[in-house]
This record gives C-alpha cells, structure tokens and sequence, in this order.
C-alpha cells in the first residue's frame, strides 16, 4: 500500500514551506509523491465559473472530470468528507509515497512543525502517531527532531521509515473507506485469482494494473 504521511502544525507554524521543500528534495531523489491538503472552511470552488465544466456541475452532475493529454482534473461531491484512504485509492494512484498537510486527527503517521517563537506546545504526542518533530526548539517529545531547515535528513528519516526496499506498491484494499491489509501470500493468490479471471482464464502473474470496484450498502 502507498505509504500516507501528514504533516502538521498550527497556523503559520511553516507546513506549506516545508511541504515544498520536502517534496523537491524526494522528487530529486527519484520519487513518485503525492500531495493532499485538507481545507478547513467550508466548500471548495476549484473550477473556473461559466465553463462547460463548471456549468456541467450547475446542472446537477455529481462528478466533473477534464481532461487532455497531460492533465487529468476531476470534481465530484463527497457529503461528509472522504478518508485519506479513499482520497489516495480514487485519486493517487501510481506514487510512491502521499504527504498531506493538516489531518491531525487523522488516522496517519504524523510529522508536526513547530516554532518557539510561537510559544505553544505541540498538537500531537506518541499518542496520535506523532512519528518526527521538526523544529528550532527541543520539544521533549520521545521522537526524532529536525531542524527547520534539516530536509534533507528528513528525506532520509522517511525513506528509512517508509520507502526503503520498496519496489511499485502492493495489492490496495479498500473496504468502507478503509484499508485493509493482506499478508504478502494472500496478496499474491488474490492477484493471481483475479488476473486469470479476466485474462482468459490464464494465469497471469503480472501484466497491467487492475481495478476490482464492488458495490455494497453506503455506511
């Protein structure tokens, strides 16, 4: 499964600033990334009014997708929000690893920024997945520290932790929203299974990736 990695912090503590830097230094590395960023107020208008998107969306449609030969863009409702895990199934795939800025009462490994000149404690502890600290101040917190300008030691803490001997990721289970995982064997029967199902009844042990979407009762 893809690797999800939230980084957080207060307003202003410098995520967004790091997130780039972050991201510039794997990308440079050979890394595929992802990037999620959770918005706080109310709906978000990501399409330009008066287009024939935008107007597909005003007649009703729930799902908008543009396209053209190097971009896929898509708009669809989500009542209640989606979890992370469904946002990378439906929309992420084909990287290596997903960074997202805010979730900090998400399910994830977290990685928080902070500031002393802030002078305000943590928002999250061991307790909430709090896996790395990056800051101008010793925190206390019993995880790694980072200097605010320390990406690159970052960079290898996360493909140390998360992406080290990792080949393309593995079988994606999704099951109400969420994962679920399977061990290495059972990935590989179920692959096997599917592939000669759709393969002419051969027993195709790789080959394209594959889709399987099955319909149940909304939760």
């Amino acid at each position: 499964m893809i690797p999800i990695l939230s980084v957080v912090g207060r307003s202003n503590s410098g995520k967004t600033t790091l997130l780039e830097k972050l991201i510039r230094e794997l990308v440079a590395r050979g890394r595929h990334v992802g990037t999620i960023k959770h918005h706080y107020h109310g709906p978000v208008t990501v399409d330009v009014p008066g287009k024939d998107s935008w107007r597909h969306r005003q007649a009703g449609a729930r799902a908008v997708a543009l396209t053209s030969p190097e971009m896929f863009f898509a708009v669809r409702d989500a009542p209640g929000g989606l979890s992370l895990e469904t946002i990378v199934h439906r929309a992420l795939g084909g990287v290596d690893l997903v960074l997202t800025e805010g979730f900090k009462t998400g399910p994830m490994p977290k990685i928080e920024v902070n500031r002393q000149a802030q002078g305000l404690p943590l928002l999250c502890g061991p307790e909430d997945r709090l896996v790395a600290v990056v800051a101008d101040w010793e925190t206390g917190t019993p995880v790694p520290h980072f200097g605010l300008e320390a990406v690159g030691l970052l960079a290898d803490f996360i493909e140390r932790e998360w992406l080290t001997g990792k080949g393309r990721p593995g079988l994606d289970l999704l099951v109400g929203g969420r994962r679920v995982a399977l061990d290495v064997q059972a990935e590989a029967v179920l692959a096997r299974v599917v592939r000669s199902l759709v393969g002419d009844c051969r027993d195709l042990a790789g080959g394209p990736t594959i889709e399987l979407r099955i319909p149940g009762e909304p939760l």
